[in-house]
């Protein structure tokens, strides 16, 4: 347990996808699915889920999922938090970088992500985002992608 910004929480594997999936549809997220997560993150204050991300793995390629932080909590440094350890979870899979489908992509950016190039491949798309009826109206998504 850690004490930070006067909250005790506690950073743990969890396999709690329910709960997972609640905060991610909370925070605004669109529901998906659990298929190819390698690894999930959740963020305790007590009993509550206040913070969670995932790992993806299709083949060779990884990819932060379901990131999402409870509106009271956000803006400090939960969700960089999360990510360093999925970071560090990909690293310790052989991964030699990470993608992000984001809808804030300033976030990921301030992190050290940048913006995908179109001709990159081998991460997300936004094929599922253009369906949204959010899609270049409240949310403008990108791939982004880190060195690891």
């Amino acid at each position: 347990m850690q004490q930070r910004n006067g909250l005790n929480l506690e950073l743990r594997r969890t396999q709690d996808f329910e709960g997972i999936r609640r905060l991610a549809l909370e925070s605004g997220l669109e529901d998906g699915s659990f298929a190819s997560i390698v690894a999930a993150l959740g963020l305790y204050s007590g009993k509550d889920l206040v913070g969670c991300a995932a790992l993806k793995q299709t083949d060779r390629s990884f990819s932060v999922e379901w990131l999402a932080v409870s509106e009271p909590l956000r803006k400090r440094g939960l969700g960089g938090r999360l990510i360093a350890e999925i970071e560090l979870e990909a690293r310790l899979r052989g991964a030699d970088r990470l993608w992000a489908l984001a809808r804030a992509p300033g976030f990921f950016q301030r992190l050290g992500f940048r913006l995908a190039g179109e001709s990159e491949g081998s991460g997300p798309t936004l094929d599922n985002c253009m369906k949204c009826p959010q899609y270049m109206r409240s949310c403008r998504p990108a791939i982004v992608v880190k060195a690891l």
